[in-house]
């Protein structure tokens, strides 16, 4: 897939005055584009992958996921590590103000970065925490970087690319590299790719398959057959929450688009009846949970997870308002080595799930931030999407974060490096609120207005996606895509 017209966005009009602030059409040349794509390459792969791939060494044995470092392990993720974070480091340095004004704009994520580093003081291995907390902040502003620097559609389309290429990545390891490509932790040859495990194959495969329902100017038949190619992909991964997830999320974005053609008493009715289907979807999943997974060839506890979460809430109540410190329960913390001992799986390394994952590291407080970041997104986002409009940026976010929510039940983590997720989720989140900032910002425009534009802020210097629909009820103009 070529990028060279990722987005070719011209208008002759040149220039547009609100409230004093001139807009105007930027034009960077193709070239430049491709170069910042290809730079960009490298770290959007690592977070794909949650390793470098082929660097990180082949696939893991059962041996390591039980051993850890005991099993003989060699492989030295230092040297990738110290290039992934001095790429990111150029990447903010190259718009640091813009980034650190995106930053401030956002205080949740502002506050969660203060909270991670403030946890050193209480975490028992501050070293670690320091380390882990610089990770998280270098990626933060990396994503942040994404966000200023790509339009949504844009940046949609940068993802469709970089998903054709991690899917197909994948599928060359799995059949030319088997020891890199198909996951070593037990029998069965599921596909991890270039990943560092199949469930991560499967679920980052789920994230990159959304932004393909939103984008414009793509070919329905180029659309169909990304969305094989990661079907296929989170098929051969066998990751069964990402086989569950992926059907759910599809059905959301069907209820998107379906709630777009209705009116608005109707789009009412239709969310209350798809509240309450939810709601009873889930009673009938949680009663009948035992034979649904005898179905999908897991046992009741979810392959060990349910005496893993249990352990993990006990050990959570013990610290339960900031936790053990980022980075600083698994490593250090007596509790973590009981449960290890009580399992059977003494390198034991992961609460199996997101929310308790957060909660053995920041507490409750930590829990909260998140919690109050998802509020505010969604209000945001039912305040923007209204029915008989076509908001693509702003129905995609709601479909991440529909996606994430569904992901940290059975896994996922939340304020987390080195994670595809976590980088959907920030760009979920600044960009309803940019959105939300938009619409309140723009004056009544003419009430023509041309296709595939993109304006920019002069003064500030900050690029705007297309937003004609978020001006239809402020003009007598038709909605377009953005």
């Amino acid at each position: 897939m070529s990028l060279t017209t990722l987005d070719s966005m011209q208008w002759s009009g040149a220039q547009r005055s609100f409230r004093g602030a001139v807009y105007s059409a930027p034009r960077e040349p193709a070239v430049w584009k491709q170069t910042i794509t290809w730079l960009l390459f490298w770290p959007l792969l690592c977070l794909i992958a949650q390793q470098a791939p082929l660097l990180s060494g082949p696939a893991r044995t059962e041996a390591f996921y039980t051993q850890g470092a005991a099993a003989g392990d060699t492989s030295d993720y230092h040297l990738s590590l110290y290039i992934l974070v001095s790429m990111q480091l150029v990447f903010f340095l190259s718009n640091a103000q813009k980034i650190i004004r995106q930053v401030r704009q956002n205080p949740v994520v502002l506050i969660q970065l203060v909270l991670v580093y403030a946890s050193t003081i209480w975490s028992g291995n501050p070293g670690n925490t320091l380390r882990m907390g610089t990770e998280l902040l270098l990626q933060t502003l990396f994503v942040t970087y994404l966000c200023v620097r790509f339009s949504t559609q844009r940046l949609m389309k940068l993802l469709v690319f970089m998903g054709t290429a991690s899917a197909l990545l994948s599928a060359l390891f799995a059949l030319a590299l088997p020891s890199y490509g198909i996951f070593a932790g037990y029998g069965g040859g599921a596909w991890q790719g270039i990943c560092a495990h199949k469930n991560t194959l499967g679920y980052s495969m789920a994230f990159l398959l959304t932004p393909v329902f939103f984008i414009d100017g793509m070919k329905r038949s180029r659309k169909i057959m990304y969305s094989i190619l990661i079907l296929f992909v989170i098929g051969m991964s066998q990751c069964r929450g990402a086989q569950l997830c992926t059907p759910a999320m599809l059905l959301f974005v069907a209820a998107l688009r379906f709630h777009r053609r209705l009116k608005w008493r109707e789009s009412v009715l239709f969310t209350i009846l798809g509240l309450l289907g939810a709601g009873i979807v889930l009673a009938a999943f949680a009663s009948s949970f035992g034979a649904i997974a005898s179905v999908l060839g897991k046992d009741p506890s979810m392959s060990g997870r349910t005496d893993i979460f249990r352990l993990v809430w006990q050990a959570i109540q013990e610290r339960p308002i900031l936790g053990y410190g980022y980075g600083g329960f698994w490593s250090t913390a007596p509790q973590a080595e009981r449960i290890g001992l009580m399992i059977g799986w003494k390198e034991l390394g992961y609460s199996e799930n997101g929310v308790l994952e957060l909660g053995t590291q920041l507490g409750f407080v930590g829990v909260s931030l998140v919690v109050l970041m998802f509020a505010q997104a969604i209000r945001r986002g039912a305040k923007l999407i209204q029915p008989g409009r076509r908001n693509p940026s702003v129905e995609w976010f709601l479909t991440v974060l529909f996606l994430a929510t569904l992901y940290n039940i059975d896994g996922g983590l939340l304020i987390a490096y080195y994670d595809l997720s976590w980088m959907f989720i920030l760009i979920a989140y600044m960009g309803l609120a940019r959105e939300t900032l938009k619409y309140r910002a723009v004056d009544p425009l003419p009430s023509s207005l041309p296709e595939n534009h993109e304006w920019q802020l002069q003064d500030q210097r900050e690029e705007w996606a297309p937003a004609q629909y978020l001006l239809a009820d402020r003009t007598n103009a038709s909605p377009k895509a953005n």
